[in-house]
């Protein structure tokens, strides 16, 4: 194999590349890239069994071959490079690189013995614009368990049918529900949904997270494949394949209040600057009260913390009604607020114990739905 091409791009598709690898001492072949030629482009390809990722760097092609090489090594050497074209060679298991005057050489294993990358093929498919997808994924996946303990709840639950699609997380102490509206005058012409029936899967965290970084700031059409257990997001020359998630999703429905003691209607701005100067004052437990006052129309906000001092707002607030006091989890509070484009808020209650859901006063496709920590 002997190719050409920019350090910009060589280094970009190694990055990327990189964040799939995870050291593995019992197979070490997993700890390599795999280079190949293919389509007139360099090919990196790199797996640790559960997620695969593939990209295609545009480059001149001299001779075509392949050739697995320690990822970390060359990412290193790569992105130290100075910005100028690298020329690549195999020759003997080696990987000879050239750039300016600089050279090096990094012993590499037979391409034979790195692990096949799976392909899914199936005639049903989603298209979607990127920037649409990554912000539905990114409204929701905060919230998802970070522990390995329930593999279930550490993922994104994605329900996909041809007039919606629904991205939803939990860790049990909150959960966050984003809506695609996909008949929508702004989003019909974005998204293609070309299945014979609705399907529902369940996507690994790691998986979700990958693919957000991926993303980055593209503005292009994303094809997601699935089959019985395995997913495709394909953007041309970059592919991402991953393990579903195997078994079922908790029932997150039975946990979505229906009907609410109080709602609080404010300016999520006002209320986002209050939490976050409570949060300077709170506990370990990272704790804050919230009590709505409907008499004075506010609502006020609490924080103590016995060894810095504490903290009390108030804020406008139309209250609808029994007033309520209710702690919760400021950052939690926050991870909510923050997927809520418009200003105008609303806020429900079911008293102290019961979750309380967060939500535009304008539109629809978001809500959050957050625990109560303990009494006030």
């Amino acid at each position: 194999m002997n190719v050409i091409c920019s350090k910009e791009n060589l280094k970009r598709n190694l990055d990327n590349a990189l964040r799939i690898v995870k050291y593995n001492s019992t197979l070490p072949i997993l700890n390599n890239f795999l280079l190949s030629t293919e389509k007139g482009m360099l090919k990196i390809s790199s797996t640790d069994l559960e997620i695969g990722f593939t990209s295609l760097v545009p480059s001149k092609i001299l001779r075509d071959g392949s050739i697995t090489v320690p990822a970390q090594l060359l990412s290193q050497f790569v992105n130290n490079l100075p910005n100028k074209n690298i020329n690549l060679e195999v020759k003997d298991l080696k990987l000879y690189l050239s750039c300016d005057n600089i050279r090096a050489s990094i012993n590499g294993l037979s391409a034979e013995d790195f692990p096949i990358i799976p392909k899914v093929k199936n005639d049903s498919f989603l298209t979607i614009n990127s920037k649409v997808f990554k912000n539905s994924l990114n409204c929701v996946i905060n919230s998802s368990a970070i522990s390995d303990a329930r593999p279930e709840i550490a993922s994104i639950y994605v329900k996909i049918s041809p007039d919606q699609i629904k991205f939803i997380a939990t860790d049990s102490f909150r959960l966050a529900h984003k809506t695609i509206f996909v008949l929508s005058q702004d989003l019909k012409e974005k998204i293609k949904i070309n299945f014979e029936k609705s399907r529902n899967i369940i996507i690994p965290l790691r998986t979700g997270g990958e693919l957000l970084r991926i993303l980055g700031d593209q503005n292009d059409n994303i094809k997601i494949i699935i089959d019985q257990n395995q997913i495709l997001f394909d953007l041309d020359n970059t592919q991402l394949v991953s393990r579903l998630v195997e078994g079922n999703y908790p029932d997150y429905e039975a946990i979505i209040p229906k009907s609410s003691e109080t709602k609080c209607y404010l300016s999520k701005n006002d209320l986002e600057e209050s939490i976050k100067l409570a949060g300077c004052f709170s506990s370990k437990l990272n704790d804050i009260t919230i009590k709505t006052n409907s008499g004075k129309s506010q609502m006020e906000i609490f924080s103590d913390n016995n060894e810095y001092g504490n903290h009390h707002a108030k804020i406008d607030s139309e209250v609808k009604g029994k007033d309520v006091a209710i702690v919760f989890n400021w950052r939690y509070f926050l991870d909510g607020l923050k997927n809520i484009d418009d200003d105008e808020l609303i806020l429900e209650f079911n008293g102290d114990q019961k979750p309380a859901v967060i939500k535009s006063a304008k539109n629809n496709d978001f809500f959050y739905i957050l625990m109560p920590i303990r009494n006030s």
